[in-house]
């Protein structure tokens, strides 16, 4: 029996922009949600069910989150089903791969 990766839809829900200012400032004045905490090049909005947050960067789109208990060995067996690595700065922060439709999702190693 091959030990098989568990992978957990987690509540974060990332969206990238080259424009962070003006995307924080979208997010929070038109559509009226509440930033609970920022960074330098982050911010992350109160939605009630999801924490979205929006990260100076490529766009590539919502980027929805996956919670591994094992980063690498994740990756490996992603790669494995035709995943391919986007972005891997490694545990803590952004690792993202891209499906084989086209998705871009992060995993975040608990």
């Amino acid at each position: 029996l091959l030990y098989r990766m568990s992978f957990r839809l987690s509540k974060n829900i990332n969206l990238e922009t080259p424009n962070l200012e003006e995307a924080v400032q979208f997010y929070h004045e038109v559509l009226g949600l509440r930033i609970t905490e920022m960074g330098t090049d982050w911010a992350r909005f109160d939605t009630g069910a999801v924490s979205l947050f929006i990260t100076e960067g490529k766009s590539l789109g919502p980027i929805t989150e996956f919670i591994v208990a094992d980063l690498e060995n994740a990756r490996v067996e992603l790669m494995e089903k035709s995943c391919t690595v986007v972005k891997w700065e490694g545990k803590g922060k952004p690792c993202y791969m891209r499906d084989p439709f086209g998705f871009v999702f992060n995993l975040w190693e608990v």
